[in-house]
């Protein structure tokens, strides 16, 4: 049983969209207040209405809780419909990120489009513009929007580091991705995305000290905790795992963290604990379905894949997650469906897809060598396994779902 970030959604967002230094804690909680308060004065002020759009994203990205995007996009349409654009571009940019945080990748890229034709220099506009294209698989068109935005601020900007390194990554050049983190400085963000590279060369030394320097810089931080619980997992200490995740579930409680809490007892044999964590990751992620939201639909697939295995609503799922994007790990979750389901072929001709960077992620190709080896040519699997040890020799199955 394995579990896997199909699509690094969480964490590639919150480290891609920075587009500039968040409000947090108390001058976060001080700015909204004031913003709602003015908001509530005069529901018309539509610049009142972006910048709390901006400070609910902001919230959104320090604590998970998803009740943020709701009231960002929620912001960010009572400022397009008080004056609506133009002259009103920041209500599109602002509109456009929401979009983007809820994976409707189409329409986050024609919002901020617009909004960079009508104001070139509205440079949260180009950044949503190239992440929207990137999970789209638009990769080259992707690539001209992060060297603008490098042209147009400053090349060692923290937003621009953050996209070149995902890149990077993305194209198998892991020194160069490592190089750019590094520039990042003392940011938990950098921090996590360091610790994430180390994860997945095997180096769980170098990983832990990059996880707990996030940790430092923000204590009890969700997103640093969940990464040492699956670090935890994957060393296989159990036992810690549990503890990190109830953490992170005590004030994060969202699906992907109950689904990972399920994985680590089904790791450890005991179906009887994993259970009502999955039926409770199951529950959250239907819900939010039946609601019309495209954020769960990745998370679908790899739950009925490996954590409840139903490989019918596992190819469902995947297949509808592929009409929204098509980027590589998107077809990887439809290669990995197809190969449960024994459509050994159509899951070769998909892992292909996802390999045409030549990102070198073991778990990847760890897939590709199944499916490779399943579909009849040998020889190409077993060059893919080869591959998945020496990018990590201390690959193991599991991986947290993000």
């Amino acid at each position: 049983m394995t579990t896997r970030a199909i699509n690094r959604a969480s964490i590639a967002i919150l480290a891609l969209a920075l587009a500039a230094s968040p409000l947090v804690g108390g001058a976060a909680d001080a700015t909204r207040a004031f913003l709602e308060a003015r908001i509530k004065q005069d529901p018309l002020d539509f610049t009142a209405q972006n910048r709390l759009s901006a400070v609910y994203i902001g919230q959104l990205r320090e604590t998970g809780d998803l009740a943020y995007l709701e009231l960002a996009a929620q912001a960010a349409k009572a400022s397009l419909a008080a004056v609506p654009a133009p002259p009103n571009v920041g209500g599109l940019a602002a509109l456009a990120i929401t979009e983007f945080e809820n994976h409707h990748f189409n329409e986050a890229l024609q919002l901020s489009s617009q909004a960079y034709q009508l104001d070139p220099r509205n440079l949260s506009a180009l950044a949503t513009s190239g992440d929207a294209q990137l999970e789209l698989g638009n990769v080259d068109e992707a690539r001209q929007l992060y060297e603008k935005l490098a042209e147009q601020q400053d090349k060692d900007a923290l937003p621009v580091l953050a996209r070149l390194a995902r890149l990077a990554e993305l194209h198998g050049d892991l020194p160069q991705a490592k190089q750019l983190l590094e520039r990042g400085g003392n940011d938990v963000w950098f921090k996590i995305r360091l610790g994430e590279l180390a994860f997945h060369a095997g180096d769980f030394k170098i990983a832990d000290q990059h996880y707990q320097a996030a940790l430092n810089l923000k204590p009890q931080h969700f997103v640093a905790l969940e990464h040492l619980a699956e670090l935890a997992a994957a060393q296989g200490q159990y036992d810690e795992a549990v503890k990190r995740y109830q953490q992170v579930i005590e004030q994060t409680p969202r699906a992907e963290f109950f689904q990972a809490l399920g994985d680590v007892y089904a790791f450890m044999g005991k179906p009887e604990l994993a259970k009502p964590w999955h039926e409770k990751a199951l529950a959250v992620y239907q819900q939010s379905v039946a609601a019309g939201n495209a954020h769960y639909l990745h998370h679908l697939a790899g739950f009925y894949s490996d954590s409840q295995e139903n490989t019918e609503q596992a190819v469902r799922w995947a297949r509808q997650d592929l009409t929204i994007r098509h980027s590589i790990y998107a077809y990887d979750a439809l290669a990995w469906a197809l190969y449960k389901h024994g459509d050994f072929a159509e899951a070769r001709d998909t892992i292909a897809k996802a390999l045409v960077l030549k990102t070198r992620d073991s778990h990847l190709l760890y897939h590709a060598g199944l499916i490779y080896s399943r579909a009849g040519d040998l020889q190409q699997g077993r060059q893919f396994l080869q591959q998945t040890v020496a990018i990590n020799p201390s690959y193991n199955a599991f991986h947290a779902h993000r």
